[in-house]
């Protein structure tokens, strides 16, 4: 009779100490939408307005660190900074975009009843160390090797090229809206269905490695009360992976710097002993028990080495390729492709082989699962090797063209080799690279200039006509293919590519008297005529147009 009366007791009081905990979930789910909300009321007072405050984009810092513009991205940053030095790392988890992404991601895969496997690696951990290297501090080495001065702080304003805080330019520094939507998948939900919750924050984003290393010294800390049980709710209610309950066991406090303060841990614990305080930074927390805090790992060493060897030449692969993968996409790309290598080489290595809750192998028997996960990993491993081979070809064709942009005395055999390097990326390339096309086009019209001097027509013109196919509408080149054409007698030509110029270049008088020449030559004088009363109105004191005009207005009188 009695153990009947205690049970529902029980009940009832742990569903009202469940009720009386905070619900801090809530209300950094409606925080995280709010920055949605409030980019979306952004670009409305934009298209309302006409001019804006401009995008709190964090890589502008990378300006403002090489060139000394002050923008608004940089101060929006280092506030975020020096609050994540008195507070700690709340802005990752209470007001970044792409952790909205990835938690959302997370709550829909709960819904469907997935949960990802955490991908815990020791070496991956050093990605965003050494891309915040590379991006903020590795420019500043170059400018002191080269003996260049620190850039002073000035602002800019959109006329200047650059805004600092006001625009009209709204998307002055942000991808096309294809690339954002394909960024956000693969960033935020992508990399979390494969290696685990916030698996971007922790392996892929810069600014998360500066706020991290800001975090050491923070006073602002989950700490423990003495009466700790150290039962694991805290450790399961964490979405960071961070072993919490053994945190605060020997230090009475979360020192890991990936603690991301969305309070998960205090909302979790049945007996209240968590909570967020103020006291000692974790850079000087004395261990206040000899009890150690695991580390746990999911890969050997040589295979952490290889899955970084991987990822290293993955990014090189595809980053900037085609002009279209920002850096932070191919980062999360090269990462994905990393983990997934390395777990089709465990199906030939080991006899059971998982990938987050799917077996693909059992007992030594490859499932359909592990046989597709092969096929799509052999297909995406032949797309690094290409875009890896077209990204070569990109870069050497590139600094050769900038190298013979300046050179004005080049040899036709420079020329060429940069023209290869270009052409392998037009033909062998999946997308087209406007850029690289241009390029490729200004070099064949500087080897049709030298063709033409050297007196190889045929030659010079083949150079010309393939620059237009890779650049068309260029009015100069198409009045110059005319010319040419019209030393060879190829008057039909002549006119064709003399009418482009002028319908591209109407104010250009040198090619309406040429094209009028041409007409001449092919008996059209009355189109010839025309075509030089243009010519003078442009220029009316020309007297090699007056001349001319004399010369067809006797003809027409015959």
């Amino acid at each position: 009779m009695s153990r009947g009366l205690v049970e529902p007791l029980d009940a009832v009081s742990l569903a009202r100490e469940s009720a009386s905990r905070p619900r801090y979930a809530r209300w950094r789910a409606v925080a995280l939408g709010s920055v949605y909300v409030l980019v979306a009321i952004h670009i409305l007072h934009w298209r309302l307005a006409g001019k804006t405050l401009a995008p709190l984009e964090f890589n502008e810092v990378m300006y403002t660190l090489e060139l000394g513009i002050l923008t608004a991205g940089f101060i929006f940053m280092a506030l975020a900074v020096v609050a994540t030095a008195v507070f700690g790392r709340f802005f990752c988890s209470w007001g970044c975009h792409i952790l909205a992404l990835q938690d959302l991601c997370s709550w829909i895969l709960k819904r469907l009843k997935i949960r990802p496997h955490p991908v815990r690696s020791r070496l991956l951990l050093w990605v965003p160390v050494v891309v915040a290297l590379y991006m903020f501090v590795w420019p500043q080495i170059e400018r002191i090797a080269a003996g260049q001065a620190l850039p002073a702080l000035h602002l800019r304003t959109d006329a200047q090229g650059w805004a600092s805080f006001l625009t009209t330019n709204f998307w002055r520094n942000l991808p096309g809206p294809g690339v954002i939507v394909t960024t956000f998948f693969f960033c935020g939900f992508a990399i979390v269905f494969l290696m685990g919750s916030r698996s971007f924050c922790f392996y892929a984003c810069p600014y998360g490695a500066v706020f991290a290393a800001m975090d050491r010294i923070a006073p602002g800390r989950i700490r423990a009360h003495d009466r700790c049980k150290e039962c694991g709710a805290c450790t399961a209610a964490c979405t960071s992976g961070i072993r919490v309950h053994e945190e605060t066991g020997r230090y009475g406090m979360v020192v890991n710097n990936r603690c991301l303060r969305d309070l998960d841990c205090v909302a979790a614990c049945p007996e209240g002993n968590l909570y967020y305080g103020f006291g000692r930074p974790s850079l000087f927390a004395p261990a206040l028990s000899d009890r150690k805090v695991r580390n746990v790992y999911d890969f050997t060493l040589g295979e952490e080495i290889a899955m970084t060897a991987i990822f290293t030449i993955a990014l090189l692969s595809v980053r900037g390729l085609y002009d279209i993968l920002p850096f932070f996409l191919s980062i999360a790309l090269a990462l994905m492709l990393a983990f997934l290598t390395l777990v089709t080489w465990r199906l030939a290595r080991r006899a059971d082989v998982w990938l987050g809750r799917w077996r693909l192998k059992a007992a030594g028997k490859v499932r359909v699962g592990g046989f597709v996960l092969a096929a799509c990993v052999g297909l995406l491993v032949g797309l690094v090797v290409h875009s890896g081979i077209v990204r070569y070809q990109m870069a050497a064709g590139w600094r050769d063209f900038q190298s013979l942009s300046s050179d004005h005395g080049a040899s036709l055999a420079s020329l060429d080799a940069a023209i290869g390097h270009l052409s392998f990326v037009d033909r062998h390339g999946l997308l087209p690279t406007p850029r690289l096309r241009d390029a490729q086009a200004r070099l064949n019209y500087r080897a049709g200039e030298i063709l033409f001097g050297l007196g190889r027509l045929s030659d010079a013109t083949a150079r010309l006509r393939e620059g237009l196919r890779l650049q068309p509408e260029n009015a100069a080149a198409e009045g110059e293919l005319g010319a040419l054409l019209l030393e060879q007698r190829d008057l039909g030509g002549a006119i064709e590519h003399l009418r482009a110029a002028t319908r591209l270049q109407p104010d250009n008088a040198d090619a309406h008297h040429n094209l009028a020449v041409t007409l001449h030559s092919a008996g059209r004088i009355d189109e010839a005529m025309t075509e030089i009363d243009a010519a003078l109105r442009l220029t009316p004191d020309d007297p090699k147009s007056l001349e001319f005009r004399r010369y067809l207005a006797s003809m027409r009188s015959r």
